[in-house]
């Protein structure tokens, strides 16, 4: 399958494409029928066939995915590009492969970390750990963190890889909240695996659960759904607090990358206005929003 890929990211190459160019149409044309290729590629594989892949083949197939959400393409382009009838047809098949694609990949994760060794080790050989700690740094940077602070994560999943990170980086004390028994089960076993018990604290629920818990900054998942009613029910609870002047903060999908995931509207974040916008360098995925309740 590396075969595949490289030969995939050689077609592109030689067509001289070289993202946001004067004949966008032109652009359009060389780039349909790789997303088409990957969406109809992917119809092969049902959830059963993905979960049955081994973690390197699992792994090699969201390259090719990949490639295609980090083409060096202007707004203009990729919004031209996604919004194409054919391509905007396929889009639901191509992000449900992603979504799937990261509960399979945290699973393994968490299983390799849970075998005998050091899970630091484990964890920065694994091949997606740069983007996490790359991301977390831009976190950081998006919203100054510093220690002592308490962060609430909405959507942890299996591995709580962002909440891992931050108290590795600057010491950061964390809750975890997640709607999945199995992915509460499998993250805090995660959390003893790195001895973190007393840093970081994983929770079954959703976000109702912040009006019980100590918290300073909220950190809502890319993933976390449905955004409007997680927003919802942030404003009320920032409302019945009092704490106006609290961040929220949330991961979405822009350009290109929108390819991936739904990126989170401006109706589903009603009552926020947005303070800051990080956008990913490299190949990290997530733009990073911070909001504060308007005024």
């Amino acid at each position: 399958m590396h075969d595949v890929n490289f030969h995939h990211q050689h077609e592109l190459d030689q067509y001289g494409f070289l993202g946001c160019c004067k004949d966008c149409r032109r652009s359009l044309e060389i780039i349909k029928p790789h997303i088409m290729a990957f969406a109809e590629r992917i119809k092969q594989y049902d959830d059963e066939a993905l979960r049955a892949m081994s973690p390197d083949d699992l792994y090699r197939l969201f390259l090719l995915l990949d490639d295609l959400a980090h083409m060096d393409a202007g707004e203009h382009l990729a919004a031209l590009i996604l919004d194409e009838p054919d391509i905007r047809g396929v889009l639901p098949v191509i992000r449900d492969y992603y979504n799937t694609f990261f509960s399979i990949h945290e699973v393994h994760l968490a299983e390799r970390l849970f075998a005998p060794g050091n899970p630091w080790e484990t964890f920065k050989s694994f091949p997606l750990y740069p983007r996490y700690e790359a991301l977390m740094k831009n976190q950081m940077e998006a919203n100054g963190i510093k220690a002592g602070t308490r962060m609430a994560f909405i959507g942890c999943g299996p591995v709580p890889s962002s909440l891992i990170i931050l108290n590795h980086l600057a010491g950061i004390r964390s809750v975890g909240l997640d709607i999945s028994e199995n992915a509460v089960d499998l993250s805090q076993r995660v959390i003893r695996c790195f001895g973190l018990e007393d840093q970081i604290e994983i929770v079954q629920g959703d976000e109702t659960l912040l009006a019980n818990l100590d918290w300073d900054v909220v950190l809502v998942a890319a993933m976390a759904d449905p955004k409007a009613r997680i927003f919802q029910n942030l404003r009320r609870i920032l409302q019945e607090k009092g704490r106006r002047d609290s961040l929220v903060v949330f991961r979405t999908y822009t350009g290109m990358r929108a390819i991936l995931h739904v990126p989170v509207s401006p109706a589903e974040t009603e009552g926020f206005r947005i303070v800051n916008t990080f956008l990913p360098m490299g190949r990290v995925n997530n733009t990073i929003v911070v909001a504060k309740l308007d005024d």
